[in-house]
């Protein structure tokens, strides 16, 4: 069966605004390819609909062009260019483990490629990584918003969580994450919710890698004197979000960017 397959071309500045829109929009029948010292990043979509695919163009603004591929060969191709990913020090992503052995040293989350979300490549996710190495212990609860493909709850029980619960609106992310889940061979629980909506306890650390709208919205959800790391802040906006920060008493205990983004730990 052949599936149509839009590609784009922009420049890596504007690759923030289209990610945070496919973001806001529960889209992820995507992935993006950017070559070494180029300012130009590769789109390829595989929206549902070609409805679908005129409003998800119309609302960047690019004209694409359009190839057929097979329906299920485009994932496998991609995933055959992903290498395994080092997230920080002794940290990394097996993004292709029917391929690659897992490093000898330090800590390996293995993963089913997928879609571009949720490999470990993205900066936000290797910042978000890095810090929640820094926050968890033994004693740690955490609760993972918007988890996607479950890297941080992976993550977050291997560096000793006791105990993790991750959370996701989109369905496709919930069966990604029990996927991942049951692939690194380590249990926690994984449920439907909107952000916060359908989580009635407290944890020690909340941890998101989400886009900056949503990130607000989360933020106006937590209780007091809250632990919580935020990933997915473009540096563009990183003054406007600390000031949001200062108006609402929340302190900033660290700060942490790598190219065009920042991540957060803060106490709400």
């Amino acid at each position: 069966m052949k599936r149509k397959k839009y590609i784009f071309e922009v420049r890596t500045e504007k690759s923030n605004e289209i990610l945070e829109k496919f973001g806001i929009i529960g889209f992820s029948n995507f992935y993006s390819e950017k070559e070494p010292n180029s300012v130009n990043e590769l789109f390829h979509l595989f929206p549902e609909n070609d409805e679908r695919a005129k409003e998800i163009l119309s609302s960047l603004g690019v004209k694409a062009k359009v190839e057929y591929v097979e329906d299920q060969d485009w994932i496998s191709k991609w995933a055959e260019t992903l290498k395994i990913v080092k997230v920080g020090e002794g940290l990394y992503v097996n993004p292709n483990p029917s391929k690659f052995e897992n490093p000898t040293d330090g800590i390996t989350v293995k993963i089913i490629p997928g879609m571009a979300f949720g490999t470990g490549e993205h900066p936000t996710t290797k910042l978000a990584i890095q810090l929640l190495k820094k926050s968890v212990t033994s004693s740690t609860s955490v609760c993972d918003v918007g988890c996607g493909t479950g890297i941080l709850s992976v993550f977050a029980i291997k560096f000793g969580a006791k105990r993790v619960l991750a959370v996701d609106l989109d369905e496709n992310a919930i069966k990604s994450a029990k996927d991942t889940r049951d692939l690194n061979g380590i249990d926690f629980e994984i449920k439907r919710s909107d952000l916060l909506d359908q989580v009635h306890e407290r944890f020690d650390l909340v941890v998101a890698n989400i886009v900056f709208d949503v990130i607000i919205k989360l933020i106006d959800q937590l209780e007091k004197n809250q632990k919580v790391i935020v990933s997915g802040i473009d540096l563009e906006r990183a003054s406007k979000f600390e000031e949001f920060c200062h108006q609402k008493r929340i302190k900033i205990v660290e700060k942490s960017c790598e190219g065009e983004w920042c991540a957060y730990r803060l106490i709400t």
